[in-house]
């Protein structure tokens, strides 16, 4: 019975610890997507005060150049709300499958990215801002 004994502890430590590393591993998965977010965020912010910016420089333009410009800002503007969602839905998300979401918001957010710098390069006409 010595061994049987021997076996149930070493069985019993090693359930400890494998739980230790689960607890750990979830707790680093928490921080990572704490961090993503956070990430995520700071970029939109960003994006935000340029869109505001761009805003202002539609509003200072005039005719068929204003109106469609205005057209492709609304176009932006849908895309941030968008990818707002999925980011509210990512931080809903449990430990084990944000990260499904987490690709396709990093997609949008390159996507956003790009959407306003074109559409900078458009209201800045010849200037290099």
């Amino acid at each position: 019975m010595g061994c049987s004994e021997k076996s149930e502890k070493e069985m019993s430590q090693v359930k400890e610890e494998a739980q230790e590393v689960i607890k750990s591993a979830q707790k680093d998965l928490k921080n990572s997507k704490t961090g993503f977010v956070n990430n995520v965020e700071e970029q939109m912010t960003k994006l935000e005060s340029n869109m505001e910016e761009l805003k202002s420089k539609i509003n200072n333009e005039s005719g068929n150049a204003k109106s469609e410009l205005q057209k492709k800002w609304e176009d932006l503007k849908k895309e941030k709300k968008s990818l707002e969602n999925d980011l509210e839905e990512l931080r809903a998300r449990s430990k084990k499958n944000w990260q499904e979401l987490k690709d396709g918001v990093n997609d949008q957010l390159d996507s956003l990215k790009d959407s306003s710098s074109n559409l900078k390069k458009e209201v800045g006409g010849n200037s290099d801002s």
